[in-house]
């Protein structure tokens, strides 16, 4: 069964979805107009509402998850608010959204583009394209790869990979049994603490480093001091540690 809502809105709206299990998309499309298309066996059941700017959709509260798989497909103008829960569903957000949020225990989160992103999940893979602001990620059993992130990176991640191109804020990661690479970061508070992991970390020239770096059972690769050109340079705490891993620093530009 189908069931579709389309709703005017306003400049800054927002979507709220709680559905326990199957998959949720979201994509954006033209400005004012939000919809949502719901596919269900008990698609008439489910409680969606508009209040101001802001529309929900969620699940009935006595609906058992058992058999009860759905698919999620809201249509949203660009940089609207995104909230997510779910016991059991792949997520899937394209195009550029407002201030994302995601909970959910089972399932992969794909997220294209992001004013601002707070993803947690349990056994499931994180992707994203590019954070404009702020990113925290929260995982457990499983790896999570992002492109860009235009502020603050705090990540956690238990029996998964983090892979970061670049960031432009400060970092706080936070590892047990997976490697860290940040391939560029430009923060001046950065620290990454790992156990079962490797950490690999690219800077930038021209800063002065206070470095607190510690291994235990691991090897630490750093580049050679860069000579010092002024005298005004920018200072960066520095701060890695590893149980059974290696850390490499290296200077990118």
């Amino acid at each position: 069964m189908n069931r579709r809502e389309q709703w005017s809105v306003g400049e800054h709206p927002a979507l709220d979805l709680r559905v326990p299990v199957g998959v949720v998309e979201v994509h954006v499309g033209d400005a004012g107009i939000l919809q949502v298309e719901l596919e269900s066996a008990a698609a008439a059941d489910f409680e969606i509402s508009k209040t101001g700017d802001r529309v929900a959709v969620r699940h009935p509260s006595r609906w058992s998850m058992r058999g009860r798989s759905c698919r999620v497909v809201a249509v949203v103008p660009r940089g609207t608010d995104v909230n997510v829960e779910t016991a059991s569903a792949e997520v899937r957000l394209s195009g550029n959204l407002g201030t994302v949020r995601v909970r959910t225990a089972s399932g992969d989160v794909d997220v294209d583009r992001s004013l601002r992103l707070d993803v947690t999940t349990a056994s499931g893979e994180v992707t994203c394209n590019a954070v404009e602001g702020d990113a925290t990620i929260t995982t457990i059993s499983g790896d999570c790869s992002v492109t860009t992130v235009g502020g603050r990176l705090d990540a956690s991640l238990t029996s998964g990979d983090l892979r970061v191109e670049r960031c432009a804020g400060d970092l706080a990661v936070g590892s047990t049994s997976g490697s860290a690479r940040i391939g560029h970061c430009d923060g001046s508070e950065i620290s990454v603490r790992s156990i079962s992991g490797d950490v690999r970390i690219g800077l930038p020239s021209g800063i002065r480093v206070e470095a607190d770096i510690s291994t235990v059972s691991g090897r630490a690769s750093l580049p050679e001091p860069a000579p010092a050109t002024t005298t005004d340079r920018r200072p960066v705490r520095l701060r890695l540690k590893t149980v059974s891993g290696g850390i490499r620093v290296e200077r990118t530009s």
